[in-house]
């Protein structure tokens, strides 16, 4: 397929977005915004409606786990609306550790760090159907 005709995806992806004293949104999206080769459209929980139109329309939910503890109830309610508008949902890693509530990561659809590519990479796997097996950062124990 030659370039003129290859159409880039462009991808909607709600993120969390709230009380968030370690700036792990501004961190995200720096990491995000990175990448030259993605193409997304950004809603987040803060600027935009959580309405059923909206959650029809999106493609991946982009939970940072770094602002859970601050906004719990925010996080249950798009658990609640990831499964019924089944969208999937994408949990990030805290900066810097490697520990998830296994309450949420048994949750998501899939767990990455802070990686860009793997944030790419997993958003990309998860919309786009094809099989990933576990995230790219994560290095396998012996």
């Amino acid at each position: 397929m030659s370039e003129e005709t290859y159409e880039k995806k462009t991808y909607k992806l709600l993120i969390t977005k709230g009380n968030d004293p370690d700036d792990q949104y501004g961190f995200y999206k720096e990491r995000i915004d990175s990448q030259i080769d993605f193409s997304y459209i950004e809603y987040n929980t803060e600027d935009d409606d959580l309405t059923d139109d909206l959650f029809n329309e999106i493609d991946v939910i982009v939970l940072l786990f770094g602002l859970y503890h601050n906004n719990q109830e925010l996080f249950d309610e798009l658990i609640d609306k990831s499964k019924e508008f089944n969208v999937p949902i994408l949990l990030i890693r805290f900066f810097g550790m490697e520990y998830i509530l296994k309450e949420l990561e048994e949750k998501a659809d899939a767990v990455v760090g802070w990686n860009p590519h793997c944030i790419v990479d997993a958003i990309k796997t998860l919309v786009d159907g094809e099989n990933w097996v576990k995230p790219c950062d994560v290095v396998e124990e012996d």
